[in-house]
């Protein structure tokens, strides 16, 4: 296999990959942003943790239906009525700066990530031959970090250059704008689709093959929720870091990580995907161990630029060799659950995280390691045989 992989993807397919760029570049600003934002109206990590978790708790507890209802409604509607969602919630959190409309966002915001991410995989692997499928997903995913390591620079740039009382509240107006934008390129996509589509059983043996796909993803899931929505301020409190110099940092790891994933399709080929998940994820959580002894703020930023990169750069490899196992009536559903139990133990680990590091900045990165490492051997177990 090689580059010429990557070409004569159809006008669809290309009008996703730009919806998903500007998802990323939109909600990576906002995602770095946020910790700030709250911080400046005075909420400690357990506040933050909070508000994080309402938004995770709501949308586990839709991505029950989610798949099924992308069915019903189509895929391309199922997003468009995510977007609308999203411009809302993140009205709310520019023009009512109370903790309750916080929490009304947060809500919003996960019921629109519960209906747009299996939708939007759907509708991403339908134009597409299996072939050639984790190299449409990762030319999505690549093109998409690319698009949040702008969104993480312009998140630590932009506050320094909006005036007003509040900054990040401008910097936050700025995304809403982006939202209708963004919705524009998957409106002009054409439905794959629609009503007329048959209900789908859960029957045992797809269960089966949904759980064993789903408990990796919950361990990634909870270990993930402990650390990584604080690195933002976990720099800045153990170091003194400047919100520039963390966005630069977050922004430059996405950028590498974006470059890097273009040669995922062709490493997973030489290695098969198993063996590419665990070599690489396995190595992000030695990475993860060494985070509380780093003396500088440089040592700490070189790991944790590796470490995000080789945890996250075979998310498309993951997700298309998922696909494999599941026919196209199956598929939204079978992402929805396995994204339910990510989502629904990310939001655990962020209560936890929140209030563990009010009492520790080292902890939580054990508490990360661990079960990363957990969840390696529980997909190297399921799946070795599989490559």
């Amino acid at each position: 296999m090689s580059i010429q992989n990557y070409r004569g993807f159809s006008r669809d397919a290309k009008l996703v990959i730009v919806y998903s760029f500007m998802g990323w570049l939109g909600g990576n600003i906002a995602w770095f942003i946020l910790p700030f934002y709250y911080s400046s109206l005075g909420m400690n990590f357990s506040k933050i943790g909070v508000l994080f978790s309402i938004s995770t708790i709501f949308q586990a507890s839709l991505l029950l239906a989610s798949g099924q209802i992308s069915v019903k409604l189509g895929y391309r509607r199922t997003i468009l009525v995510a977007v609308g969602l999203f411009f809302i919630g993140r009205l709310l959190q520019v023009f009512v700066p109370q903790f309750w409309a916080f929490a009304l966002a947060s809500a919003i915001f996960g019921i629109g990530m519960a209906l747009e991410g299996p939708a939007l995989m759907s509708l991403l692997s339908e134009e597409v031959s299996e072939e050639k499928r984790h190299y449409l997903f990762s030319l999505n995913a690549a093109l998409g970090t690319i698009g949040a390591a702008l969104g993480m620079y312009l998140g630590g740039l932009l506050p320094k250059l909006l005036d007003g009382p509040n900054p990040y509240k401008m910097t936050l107006l700025f995304v809403a704008l982006l939202i209708p934008i963004q919705g524009i390129f998957i409106f002009l996509v054409s439905p794959v689709l629609g009503r007329e589509e048959k209900r789908l059983k859960l029957e045992r043996e797809l269960m089966v093959k949904i759980l064993k796909f789903s408990l990796p993803s919950a361990l990634i899931g909870l270990g993930a929720g402990v650390t990584i929505p604080y690195m933002g301020l976990w720099f800045n409190k153990r170091f003194g870091t400047s919100l520039e110099s963390i966005g630069g940092l977050f922004a430059l790891q996405q950028f590498i990580m974006g470059i890097g994933t273009f040669t995922l399709p062709m490493i997973a080929d030489k290695f098969g995907s198993v063996k590419t998940i665990v070599g690489f994820n396995g190595s992000a959580t030695a990475l993860i161990l060494m985070m509380p002894f780093s003396p500088t703020f440089p040592v700490a930023a070189f790991i944790y630029t590796i470490r995000t990169i080789f945890m996250n750069i075979v998310n498309p490899i993951w997700d298309a060799f998922m696909m494999r196992f599941f026919t196209k009536e199956e598929r939204a559903t079978a992402l929805a659950l396995r994204n339910l139990s990510w989502t629904a133990t990310f939001g655990i680990g962020q209560l936890i995280g929140g209030r563990i590091f009010d009492l520790s900045l080292t902890m939580p990165f054990f508490i990360t390691g661990g079960l990363y490492a957990l969840s390696m051997i529980t997909f190297w177990v399921l799946f070795a045989k599989e490559d």
